[in-house]
């Protein structure tokens, strides 16, 4: 059975979740552990290309659309 870390935080840009996430990977790896980073925006009805940047960061579109 899996067991999952999740790095939660507001909407503030530059906290530093991704470092401490890949971090946290990184130590459990040195330790024989297998790990994943999933990053999720759980945006449920909204379309964050459409909202002012303060309110959830930087959105970037890839050229395939994701």
């Amino acid at each position: 059975m899996g067991k999952f870390i999740f790095i939660t935080g507001g909407v503030v840009s530059s906290l530093g979740k991704g470092i401490a996430a890949a971090s946290i990977g990184k130590l459990l790896e040195a330790r024989g552990l297998r790990t994943a980073i999933i990053k999720c925006d759980p945006y449920l009805n909204v379309d964050p290309g459409t909202m002012n940047p303060f309110q959830h960061g930087e959105v970037y579109v890839t050229n395939d659309g994701a």
